[in-house]
């Protein structure tokens, strides 16, 4: 490629001062844009050759000062070469100046600084078009990317031109080895990376996507939900502590509501309001999801709702505890019972879906919009071992039926 800078040095006769010496000036012209600024350097106006931009022959300090301006000349060609490969059609003259300064790195969009703008613009819209999880799991991977370039790449930032197909494997092996996390949240992470480097290619900021060929990395799902046995064991257990027995009592009423923890304790008395069919409703909209649920409210739930009623103007329907402590708790209610599962609240939603309703011939379709899904396709992958056992218990009952008219 053909280089398109032009160079141009000259003085100021006008800004001379008392010993009758000027200051050097460079412009740096590009597409009709310029930049310009001091060399540095001054030179007596009478031994300075306009026409050759440079110090006359033989004059004092001539050759200092020469080879001084050849050398600035040689760094703003090397910083057009650089940009002429990094960005060929759309470096400024600007950007040259800013090569030449060494000033250009740090001005650089990367990933981090995308990444923070990103999460201050998130925070803002918190409660319009994110909520409060959302801009929590972001800045969460937030902190695991820093934490692999500081530990690992030995790096405060990344440019957007560094990130290569390498950069992706090595942060996974990252997550899977140092953090020790399960591939079903690394591939999480890393699509909430990617949603910044889609943004740094709509903005510009680099060509294409660097990862090409990227597979996230197999999950085998292992569907965990308490059978009509389990339910009635953990219902009917006599706990001796008070705490494992409200917990208990707040598992129980997702086990037949389905609501998520965040539904769950976010319940409101105002949520739950009278049907077309004269029975209590819990009508509200999954933060996940953002699409409203409407769930019939069964005896089990009602009588939950009805022990931890305190006051007639409580605004939530259920105490407060976070999803922390109740998941550790499930954990010590579990080897108590002796329900040899790994129980946290998520499993409760799980029951839901699959003992309580799957197992009770409630089509699918109902189980999906009392899920409060998508659509019915994140349903039927969801819980296809419940579907597939429920189709097996039909067809063996209609075997037996075959059999007798036989």
């Amino acid at each position: 490629m053909i280089p398109k800078v032009r160079i141009f040095f000259y003085i100021i006769p006008s800004k001379t001062s008392e010993k009758e010496t000027a200051k050097i000036y460079c412009r740096i012209t590009l597409n009709n844009a310029r930049k310009q600024f001091v060399t540095g350097i001054s030179i007596e106006t009478k031994a300075w050759d306009n026409a050759k931009q440079k110090a006359k022959p033989k004059s004092i300090g001539s050759e200092t000062i020469n080879k001084y301006l050849n050398k600035i000349q040689n760094k703003i060609s090397e910083a057009e070469l650089r940009l002429m490969t990094e960005k060929p059609d759309n470096y400024t003259v600007d950007d040259i100046y800013s090569v030449f300064k060494g000033e250009y790195e740090a001005n650089q969009p990367t990933l981090l600084k995308l990444f923070q703008e990103r999460l201050d613009k998130m925070e803002k819209l918190v409660g319009k078009e994110y909520t409060i999880r959302t801009f929590r799991k972001f800045r969460e991977v937030y902190q695991h990317v820093q934490d692999f370039l500081n530990t690992e790449y030995h790096m405060e930032d990344i440019s957007f031109k560094q990130l290569n197909f390498k950069f992706i494997q090595d942060f996974r092996e990252y997550l899977l080895i140092q953090k020790k996390h399960q591939p079903i949240t690394i591939n999480k992470i890393i699509q909430r990376v990617n949603q910044i480097i889609m943004l740094a290619i709509k903005y510009k900021y680099i060509a294409e996507y660097p990862y090409k060929g990227y597979k996230p990395l197999k999950v085998v799902k292992q569907l965990v939900y308490l059978t009509e046995e389990e339910v009635k064991k953990l219902e009917n257990f006599q706990f001796a502590q008070k705490r494992l027995a409200k917990v208990r009592d707040l598992y129980m009423f997702s086990v037949y509501t389905g609501l998520a923890y965040n539904e769950a304790f976010g319940l409101k008395y105002e949520h739950i309001i009278k049907g077309f069919d004269g029975q209590d409703w819990i009508k509200m909209v999954r933060q996940k999801t953002q699409r409203e649920i409407n769930i019939p409210l069964l005896p089990q739930a009602k009588r939950i709702m009805e022990k931890y009623r305190i006051s007639a103007n409580q605004e939530y329907v259920l105490p407060r505890m976070s999803n922390v402590n109740i998941n550790s708790y499930l954990k010590e209610i579990a080897d108590i019972v002796g329900i040899h599962k790994r129980l946290t609240h998520h499993t409760a939603r799980k029951t839901f879906a699959s003992t309580i309703l799957l197992y009770n011939d409630v089509p699918i379709e109902i189980v999906s919009k009392l899920l409060g899904h998508a659509n019915i396709s994140i349903t039927q992958k969801s819980y296809a071992e419940v579907v597939n056992k429920s189709i097996s218990n039909h067809m063996k009952q209609l075997s037996k039926i075959l059999e007798v008219k036989d």
